[in-house]
């Protein structure tokens, strides 16, 4: 599957089928965002339930295929482990989450996939939901990270590991 910022400077591949689709509320992605939306040009990336929608990938199914040079990496804190969000600079668009030297998955926006994106399979953090937000009723929904949410990034990195 493509990933592309709004104006195509910027292309991403993920191959293979996603590790899970799933919707943040958490104040975190709820930040970052925010941080993203104030940037000029750019587009909303909450959806308008205040959820941010996701595709997780395996690192070893993900890469950029042009455009490199244009991405940059945002912070909510300068400590934090994340790089919030990795931004697209050509247009600000936000592309995908990355884990400085962490884990096994890369988090994509799913709003950022050309054609028909794989489907969400479930909302997650929604304790944190902004008192406006109503959250739909389409997947399954968890007030924290769900042990089926865990249970699939333990079966990931498991199969990674497999591979080898």
């Amino acid at each position: 599957m493509t990933v592309r910022c709004s104006c195509g400077s910027v292309e991403l591949e993920a191959t293979g089928a996603p590790i899970l689709g799933a919707a943040c509320y958490c104040d975190d992605c709820q930040a970052g965002a925010r941080q993203i939306e104030a940037l000029p040009d750019a587009l909303p990336v909450r959806d308008p339930d205040g959820g941010t929608a996701y595709l997780l990938y395996r690192k070893d199914r993900f890469r950029c295929s042009k455009g490199d040079q244009l991405l940059q990496g945002y912070k909510i804190r300068e400590k934090s482990p994340t790089s919030r969000v990795v931004v697209a600079t050509c247009c600000n668009s936000a592309m995908f989450l990355r884990f400085d030297g962490g884990p096994h998955w890369v988090t994509v926006y799913r709003a950022r996939f050309q054609g028909d994106a794989p489907p969400l399979q479930m909302r997650i953090n929604t304790k944190f939901k902004p008192e406006n937000g109503d959250i739909p009723s389409d997947v399954p929904s968890y007030s924290t990270f769900p042990i089926k949410f865990v249970a699939k990034l333990v079966a990931a990195k498991l199969a990674m590991l497999l591979r080898r």
